[in-house]
């Protein structure tokens, strides 16, 4: 298993050289909507107060100034027109268009963000179940509370996205990934092991702090963040099944685990097999984080049973002694 986890790491250090860069949609740069976006905004913008005593009240609060309102107008003409020619259904900035829903630009993906955010509240029902002294306890506690902040930024994201909002999405989410694998750490070497936990803790940190360094001070490149979350989420994968492959004649219950771990790289696929939101509001981004749930509920049934073992390991080491 230590040399499992030394050929992963170097796997992990050759993987995150790759780079690619980002460019525009064929929505936003198609001569329909610069068009539309230049006609508007000189109609409607040059009077910014005026447009905002008209402006609902729940728009103001999410932002949407006259610029944006007529960027998300501008969009919805341009694909009236690409359907009227017979074009496919264009991107913009890099999205599908969606149609809004009370000021919320993507309603799908804010529900089963909701509902993986709801899934973190798991920890309750876990304090329930296993004793504050058994190895691993605060660990999950911490895994917990970095999901939670991170599904809350994918809520506000696909609320409303802005810059601000991308970047905290994007920033958060990686800390799941690197949260994942540290607690694989803490679990296979024993949280009273200071010395190796610590030194793969610094590892996991500078990682994730070196990452949203060079994403926010040195070039937001859009590939080269992909590139690092899906290598990182490979390391964890593997590990992770590794190990549960190893053990699971004596632990039955690491079924869950493997499952679990093993569904999240599956339900990505999605992602591939891309396409134009259903209804205006469905996509495979929003599939993405609607698949993640049952398996969310499933790593809180396992890491329960996890613990269970743990406290049994303990009781029996504790009657050795005696």
């Amino acid at each position: 298993m230590e040399d499992v986890l030394k050929s992963s790491f170097i796997f992990l250090l050759l993987m995150i050289i790759s780079q690619t860069g980002c460019q525009g949609s064929i929505g936003d740069r198609s001569y329909r909507f610069m068009k539309c976006l230049i006609g508007c905004t000189t109609i409607n913008c040059s009077k910014p107060h005026d447009f905002l005593a008209k402006q609902p009240l729940h728009l103001k609060v999410l932002q949407w100034d006259c610029e944006s309102e007529c960027r998300y107008s501008c969009m919805w003409s341009t694909v009236d027109a690409f359907e009227k020619d017979g074009l496919k259904i264009p991107q913009f900035n890099g999205k599908w268009p969606f149609i809004r829903l009370f000021g919320i630009q993507e309603p799908a993906s804010v529900l089963f963000s909701t509902f993986n955010a709801m899934c973190c509240l798991g920890i309750f029902y876990f304090r329930r179940k296993i004793s504050p002294n058994v190895p691993m306890y605060y660990v999950w506690h911490i895994v917990s509370l970095v999901s939670l902040n991170a599904w809350i930024w994918s809520i506000v994201f696909h609320t409303r996205d802005t810059d601000i909002t991308e970047k905290l999405d994007y920033y958060f989410a990686f800390s799941i990934v690197c949260c994942n694998i540290w607690s694989f750490m803490c679990r296979y070497f024993g949280t009273n092991s200071w010395y190796k936990t610590g030194i793969f803790t610094t590892i996991i940190i500078t990682i994730y702090l070196y990452h949203i360094y060079y994403l926010h001070y040195i070039d937001m490149d859009y590939g080269y963040n992909v590139t690092v979350n899906i290598t990182l989420g490979i390391l964890n994968t593997i590990l992770w099944s590794i190990w549960s492959l190893y053990r699971i004649k004596k632990q039955p219950y690491l079924w869950k685990c493997l499952l679990a771990i093993l569904a999240v790289p599956m339900l990505l696929l999605l992602e591939l097999f891309d396409f134009p939101p259903i209804y205006w509001c469905l996509d495979a981004h929003a599939l993405w984080h609607a698949g993640t749930v049952p398996f969310a509920l499933m790593w809180i049934s396992f890491i329960v049973d996890d613990c269970r073992y743990l406290q049994e390991k303990q009781e029996e080491s504790l009657l050795k002694l005696d």
